[in-house]
């Protein structure tokens, strides 16, 4: 057996106390096998796979063992551990930005993991100390089996790519630069951290086809940590799922996720929202998360557990073998075998003393993670006692685009732009759109389309280089040139809200910034940081702490009382849960539905996550290379897509209702500064013809959607039933 985890407890020391990461996890993983191990943020999941490389430090493992191909890692010495990592075990990070040396080109680094390799033990520090007249590629020999290696990760080109930067990648090839590396050493069991987080569905598909290719090719085992049960489901042969450090249940992908036995398994799996009617309210893993503080006698989930008894709290839970194949650790029969819906109908029963919650928006005290908001309703504030939140089809649109086209300059030559052949890169292309209020527009499409930059447009971040944005019928430019406001008429929520939000600045602080700049009494400010807060379920005194002081979700529920500060009515939202776990999403997702409802606000929801645009959305738009290739409501256009694209987005969704498999889309975008002629989705289109070469498709009407395909009736008639929920 390659790996055996078995009763692992590890802690990091601090100076309020040690904080208690992993609690006894045990788990195998066979030769050849993949396995998922999935939980919420902070469950222990990342602490024990760095633990299995011996990377914990500054944490340190306290008791249990890691025993790899019969070594037990956690009384190995240096020289062992370096030869384990260096030929048997690899790991993956989730950042490749991070993970990767920007000074160093990509062929160096996988060339320095050859080495590595080949031998352990070796010290490069004459070879760095020549690096700067000699090649750290090295041998040709070296060089040929780094080609070797981006080809076998999918790198278009290597022999282009291989003296690039990681820079000069997108974060889909960073990534696979990242799995080059690893193989390198050629391991017979990779770790793999998050790779697909906050990629969007192709480049995810892409990376999960390559880790699959690769176990088969090598007979390599996997372990893949992730908070995406979609993703777990495509790739895994078995489910590991923790909380608080210990493993409550593990067992048969396929028969963990349509059977779950452990209340936490099935509460995960109820907050996907391919599981939930759109619109409605998604239920949630309420009540506190774990914190590090030392495990209870009894069950880790017993303050969250709609089933709980007293017993459960006070002694130690047996690990009980289903009949379908897993192991779990709950002593509750009636839990056990509680379905998903018995298990919905439990928390709406409200017991006291669970923090589970179908989040009742009417509730004026509401469980967030990480603390209890009182008295939300109240401090609401609303725009009028007859706002329904719903689409006025009707209504003027507060916000109207034109012929909207934004392109850069990527040649700084002065000679080019004298003669007129500097290069231009066409980030977005003649869009025309509206958004009235009440709304809610998804924008999906791959990284790179142009999304993002279609959202600083409209917050006035860019100015557009031809046609225009409108608020409530006035033409408006970028920020310097709108009036007061005007620019309180937008908020914006970016996805990393540790990146968005100041680390110097106080929570009260940082949503006040808008109130600042708009000429706010400090007084009034006061008081309105208050109602925020309360409006985004927040306790009040957290206005004194800081960004690091909170959870993930509690950020970005911060970033969403900023943008609602000078009441706007449209509130741009670019990938607002893409780096959330599954329940945190489902308590923002539940949060901006109310808010809207209240509010009366539109959205334009930028995702590359169709389920949960799926969820939220009135209409959707779907951009590939700077153009709207189809709009329509959300309804329509992902039951029945009228354009290959959208449906190649439909089919790379990894396992939709947590059981499915997924598709792709073949090759990468065309670049921006090179577009195709005709079609710009014909190159990678499976349905393109002599016409889409040459000819650009106009607007075609298909039920409500209109499409930008030659075929957009065919397209629609041919994926029907495929995608019809």
């Amino acid at each position: 057996m390659p790996l055996e985890v078995s009763d692992l407890h590890v802690r990091f020391r601090t100076r309020s106390g040690p904080v208690h990461a992993v609690n006894g996890a045990t788990f195998t993983v066979d030769a050849g096998e993949i396995v998922g191990l999935v939980g919420e943020s902070g469950c222990g999941k990342s602490v024990t796979a760095r633990s299995i490389v011996r990377l914990e430090d500054p944490g340190e493992i306290v008791r249990g063992s890691v025993t790899f191909d019969g070594t037990d890692l956690t009384a190995a010495d240096d020289r062992t551990l370096r030869r384990v990592r260096g030929r048997e075990l690899a790991m993956v990070f989730q950042d490749p930005e991070t993970t990767l040396n920007p000074t160093y080109t990509v062929g160096e680094q996988i060339a320095e993991a050859i080495r590595v390799h080949r031998d352990p033990a070796a010290q490069p520090f004459v070879r760095e100390l020549l690096a700067g007249v000699t090649s750290r590629l090295g041998s040709s020999e070296t060089r040929e089996r780094v080609l070797e290696l981006l080809a076998e990760v999918g790198i278009p080109d290597p022999d282009a790519r291989i003296d690039d930067y990681p820079h000069q990648f997108s974060g889909g090839m960073r990534q696979r630069v990242m799995l080059a590396i690893a193989l390198a050493r050629r391991p017979s069991l990779l770790i793999a951290d998050e790779p697909t987080t906050a990629l969007d569905t192709t480049t995810q598909a892409a990376i999960l086809d390559r880790l699959a290719t690769l176990n088969d090719e090598y007979g390599m085992g996997i372990v893949l940590i992730s908070h995406d049960l979609g993703v777990v489901s495509r790739l895994c042969d078995r489910i590991v799922v923790m909380y608080d450090g210990v493993v409550v249940e593990s067992g048969p992908t396929e028969a963990l996720l349509s059977n779950p036995g452990h209340p936490y398994t099935k509460a995960l799996l109820g907050c996907l929202p391919g599981r939930s009617t759109p619109s409605e309210p998604l239920p949630t893993v309420g009540g506190t998360p774990p914190d590090g503080s030392p495990p209870p006698a009894g069950c880790v989930f017993a303050d969250r557990c709609p089933f709980a008894r007293e017993d459960c709290r006070s002694a130690e839970q047996p690990v009980v073998t289903l009949e379908s194949g897993q192991t779990v650790r709950c002593g509750v029969p009636a839990a056990r075998g509680a379905d998903l819906e018995s298990l919905r109908e439990a928390i709406r029963v409200d017991r006291p003393g669970t923090g589970m919650s179908t989040t009742d928006d009417e509730a004026a005290s509401v469980a967030v993670d990480g603390g209890v908001a009182t008295g939300a309703v109240t401090a609401r504030t609303q725009n009028s006692a007859s706002t329904s939140g719903q689409p006025t089809p009707d209504a003027d649109p507060i916000l109207e685009l034109e012929g909207v086209t934004r392109s850069f300059r990527t040649s700084e030559g002065l000679i080019d732009r004298f003669v007129g052949t500097d290069e231009r890169l066409t980030a977005v292309s003649d869009v025309s759109l509206s958004l009235r209020a009440g709304e809610t527009l998804g924008l999906v499409g791959e990284s790179g389309c142009g999304k993002s930059t279609l959202a600083r447009l409209i917050a006035g971040l860019e100015s557009p280089t031809a046609g225009t944005v409108s608020l409530h019928g006035e033409p408006v430019d970028d920020v310097d040139s709108r009036r007061p406001d005007q620019l309180a008429d937008v908020g914006v929520v970016f996805q990393h809200p540790g990146s968005s939000l100041d680390p110097r600045l106080t929570v009260g602080e940082s949503i006040a910034e808008p109130l600042v700049e708009a000429g706010w009494a400090a007084d009034r400010r006061e008081a309105r940081i208050d109602d925020l807060l309360s409006l985004v379920d927040l306790p009040t005194d957290l206005a004194d702490r800081y960004p690091r002081q909170l959870s993930g979700g509690q950020r970005q529920r911060v970033a969403i009382a900023r943008a609602l500060a000078l009441e706007p009515s449209l509130i741009v939202l670019d990938e607002p849960t893409a780096a959330l776990d599954v329940s945190i999403q489902a308590t923002v997702l539940n949060l901006l539905s109310r808010l809207q409802s209240d509010l009366d606000l539109a959205y334009l929801f930028v995702s590359h996550d169709l389920e949960v645009v799926r969820h939220v959305a009135d209409r959707v738009a779907t951009m590939y290379l700077g153009r709207l290739l189809e709009v329509g409501p959300a309804s329509q256009v992902l039951s029945r897509p009228a354009h290959p694209y959208t449906a190649t987005l439909l089919e790379a969704i990894p396992g939709r209702d947590g059981s499915a498999d997924a598709g792709g889309l073949a090759g990468e975008p065309p670049s921006p500064t090179d577009r195709p002629s005709g079609c710009p989705f014909h190159p990678r289109c499976p349905m393109a013809d002599d016409d889409c070469l040459t000819q650009h498709p106009d607007w075609q009407a298909v039920g409500e959607a209109v499409s930008r395909c030659h075929y957009a009736e065919e397209s629609a008639t041919e994926r029907e039933s495929e995608f019809d929920n």
